[in-house]
């Protein structure tokens, strides 16, 4: 999101990594995955999804290599930006990239039905509506395979009230995204947000969030954990003090364990 001030290094892959770059699901040049394999057989896949306000960064910077070392491949999915193309080109685009995957999935040994998404800001706010709104046909989603837990990093869950602060970083980036505020387009900027899917048959959800966010509030992903356990859903919380957006005690080794336990958990047969 616009404004983070994360020193986290880029850290290369664990060695013994297979790295199997730019694998292309449609023309434009960011409609790619990254596909990265552990050293031994695969105990499932995370599709990896990139944050930046929708309008930076890319699929080249991972920060979930502690998955690999749990043994899961990592598929890293480029989107088109709000410049390319504007909502709900970048939700079309995670789920088309998820189709690819279920499909070239028996040439590298991937098991699909071990499937979970780790997004982190604007790409938390994908990750939970790929997970979510399995239903709406201007997604693109119907094919896809099953999503069986979503870890949720400080992503955006209502664009609604997210944009309602005075002081919100976010307006510009978000009016961007949709093409229109959304104070004009409510409707749309309600059905961009995945509170508006939350049903009693979503996959389990990690949400991690610091209070010091400015960025993206904490409230985004406690309004989000309601929704979801409100619907029958299940929804944890990572509440980290002083969390700042995509600060270093956001990513801490113990954080990551939690997160590789809740994979472990529910993709295990």
């Amino acid at each position: 999101m616009p404004h983070d001030k994360t020193s986290l290094p880029d850290i290369p892959p664990p060695p013994g990594t297979t790295f199997v770059p730019d694998i292309p699901y449609a023309r434009h040049d960011r409609q790619k995955i990254d596909l990265y394999l552990p050293d031994t057989r695969a105990r499932g896949v995370v599709a990896y999804i990139h944050g930046g306000s929708w309008l930076k960064r890319d699929r080249k910077i991972v920060r979930a290599w502690y998955l690999l070392e749990r043994g899961y491949a990592i598929a890293s999915l480029g989107y088109r930006l709000s410049q390319h193309a504007p909502f709900p080109a970048q939700i079309q685009d995670v789920n088309a990239a998820l189709a690819l995957l279920a499909r070239i999935a028996p040439d590298y040994g991937l098991d699909m039905e071990r499937l979970a998404l780790l997004g982190l800001s604007a790409g938390g706010h994908l990750a939970a509506l790929a997970a979510l709104a399995r239903t709406n046909n201007d997604f693109m989603s119907s094919d896809n395979p099953r999503i069986r837990a979503v870890v949720d990093y400080y992503g955006p869950s209502n664009l609604i009230t997210l944009c309602a602060g005075a002081d919100s970083m976010l307006d510009r980036p978000v009016t961007r995204l949709l093409g229109a505020s959304v104070f004009d387009a409510p409707v749309k900027a309600f059905r961009a947000s995945p509170v508006a899917y939350c049903t009693s048959d979503s996959p389990p959800f990690l949400l991690i969030h610091g209070d010091s966010d400015t960025v993206v509030p904490i409230t985004e992903s406690y309004n989000l954990q309601a929704q979801l356990v409100a619907a029958g859903g299940t929804a944890q919380m990572i509440h980290v003090p002083g969390g700042g957006h995509a600060s270093p005690n956001m990513h801490t080794p113990e954080i990551h364990r939690q997160i590789a336990d809740f994979i472990d958990l529910h993709l295990a047969d």
